[in-house]
């Protein structure tokens, strides 16, 4: 018989009290929560790298640099269809900056392009621009223009293609997105010469200007101006 002053028997599965976390691991659950929410906030405050031109992107481009007027249009540049110009430039070192101009030769490592034509009283400008699969391709044909420029600027150089010419190339513009250089020709002929980098692109415009006096690079200018305000609008659309 059990003794009056003892009580019911409890059976006990567990610790009396629910486990408690230790002060360490509170804060090291704070602190993981903290760098979860931060990483989250951060992904969506950050913005998204700007989206690479696609060839309808491009060609959206060169509708707005088409002239209501009707003097000029803007068509495809296709690697099959490109008419090379036989030629040779010198020094060789400065070939690089006449490739895609006076010679007309498809850069390698581009996909394809789009360019427009103006004529201009005795002027001539040709715009366009060449397609690479990624930021990382257009920057390395950029840098390689770049590096010629550097090594060329205040060289005779000599044109052995249409048009042809020898004189000394003065440079008018070079920094991280631009290039302007210019080749005055001993019968005053100029053979101008901008080139932009933009995400996965390089543009060129050549300029033919057989007209004396010296090179005024303004309105050119303009032009890359331009040219850049319609690759931002386009790829503004993609956001």
């Amino acid at each position: 018989m059990a003794s009056p002053q003892s009580g019911p028997d409890i059976l006990v599965s567990g610790p009396e009290e629910g486990a408690r976390l230790s002060r360490r691991s509170i804060i090291a659950l704070v602190a993981a929560a903290v760098i979860v929410l931060s990483g989250l906030v951060a992904w969506r405050l950050w913005p998204a790298p700007p989206p690479v031109f696609t060839l309808p992107d491009l060609q959206g481009v060169y509708a707005g640099m088409v002239r209501s007027d009707g003097t000029n249009d803007a068509s495809v540049i296709d690697r099959d269809h490109v008419a090379e110009e036989s030629g040779s430039v010198l020094p060789s070192a400065c070939a690089p900056l006449f490739e895609a101009t006076v010679l007309n030769r498809f850069p390698p490592a581009a996909l394809d392009g789009v360019g427009t034509f103006w004529q201009l009283d005795r002027s001539a400008v040709s715009l366009f621009s060449y397609r690479f699969p990624d930021t990382a391709g257009a920057g390395r044909e950029y840098a390689r223009l770049a590096r010629a420029l550097g090594a060329c600027r205040d060289t005779r150089v000599e044109l052995r293609a249409g048009p042809a010419g020898a004189g000394v190339l003065s440079g008018t513009r070079q920094d991280a997105a631009q290039l302007g250089y210019v080749l005055a020709a001993d019968g005053g002929t100029k053979l101008a010469v901008h080139v932009l980098a933009f995400s996965n692109t390089v543009s060129w415009q050549f300029r033919y200007e057989p007209v004396p006096g010296p090179y005024v690079p303004l309105t050119a200018q303009r032009v890359m101006d331009s040219l850049a305000d319609q690759m931002r609008a386009v790829q503004d659309l993609h956001r």
